[in-house]
């Protein structure tokens, strides 16, 4: 009764990995942590590579978690339901971002950057997404009306990525990335300055 919550992001946080985290991404000196002979035994597939590490994770932190996961060629997708969603998501979707960075790793030491985990959690990163392409219609609108380009607020990749696709073939407008970090946002201009 007394045994307090086990929090995922104290859990992350001595980690030291983010976005663009070298070990995560299998930048310099990756190579040198990987063990040097995995024990004999039956391979594990990608999916149940990451269900086992999820699980195990999610066991520890509140087994009221439970998981959905399938594979679409290289992409492993992972839903997350029950539980504390709130304090899985974390602030702005830090911890969801952290933790999806964390398995992409634990992946990468199995089969190398051959394959990508995109974790969500009972469709926020959607429902974020969805948001910043509502928005970046309204602004593409507006741009297209003063002729004067128009930034967006920073946003993270998976929704910068989003907000191009849906305004990729717009008649008066185009979009662009800028910025570095968590500063990247998506600029909207009018077709015109295109030429």
């Amino acid at each position: 009764m007394g045994e307090k919550k086990k929090n995922l992001d104290d859990l992350l946080a001595g980690l030291e990995l983010d976005e663009g985290s070298e070990a995560a991404l299998g930048g310099p000196g990756w190579e040198a942590e990987a063990p040097e002979e995995a024990a004999p035994g039956p391979e594990k597939s990608p999916v149940e590579v990451v269900e086992h590490f999820l699980v195990g994770l999610f066991l520890y932190l509140d087994p009221a978690y439970t998981l959905e996961l399938r594979q679409d060629g290289e992409y492993i997708y992972v839903e997350v339901f029950g539980g504390d969603l709130g304090r899985l998501i974390g602030k702005e979707g830090r911890t969801l971002r952290a933790l999806e960075t964390l398995t992409n790793a634990v992946l990468a030491r199995h089969f190398g950057h051959r394959y990508r985990v995109l974790i969500d959690a009972a469709g926020y990163k959607r429902r974020r997404a969805d948001k910043a392409v509502a928005r970046a219609m309204e602004v593409a609108k507006e741009v297209a009306e003063r002729g004067e380009a128009l930034p967006l607020p920073p946003m993270p990749p998976a929704e910068r990525r989003a907000v191009h696709v849906a305004l990729k073939d717009h008649p008066e407008v185009y979009t662009e990335s800028e910025g570095k970090g968590e500063e990247r946002h998506v600029v909207i201009f009018p077709r015109k300055e295109e030429a």
